[in-house]
């Protein structure tokens, strides 16, 4: 009888195991296909509010206000000029889910070297590279 209640006891905690790692299997692939909003944003980061450009004034705006504003920039930039640098921050936001999926927009903000105030600021589209296709 000791055999038969071990053999029987062995034979439901391997079951257990086996129910055990297929739970967590299963688990880890639903897991790996679940996507989020906030992940599909992090691609292309997050919209540009329209008109935030008319909030940035030239030669007034300054690098913290900027930063205050939008939060950091996708891509930062530093070149040299004839009077010291330039540097441009680029936001841009790229559309991945509904009708209008794969257009996007970018905004360039320029700012000088000397006292990090706006020189410029250009707002356009972000192009997905399906324009240049044939």
């Amino acid at each position: 009888m000791t055999k038969n209640g071990i053999a029987v006891f062995k034979k439901m905690e391997r079951y257990r195991v086996q129910l055990t790692c297929f739970l967590v299997f299963a688990a880890f692939l639903l897991s790996a296909c679940a996507q989020t909003s906030p992940y599909l944003d992090e691609v292309g980061e997050k919209p540009i509010p329209p008109g935030i450009e008319n909030q940035i004034h030239p030669n007034i705006t300054t690098q913290n206000d900027v930063l205050a504003l939008l939060g950091e920039p996708v891509a930062r930039l530093k070149t040299t000029t004839k009077e010291g640098h330039v540097h441009f921050w680029t936001y841009s936001y790229m559309n991945l889910q509904g009708p209008s999926k794969g257009k996007g927009e970018s905004l360039t903000i320029t700012f000088d070297d000397k006292n990090f105030v706006v020189i410029s600021v250009t707002r356009g589209p972000l192009y997905s590279g399906e324009e240049y296709k044939e």
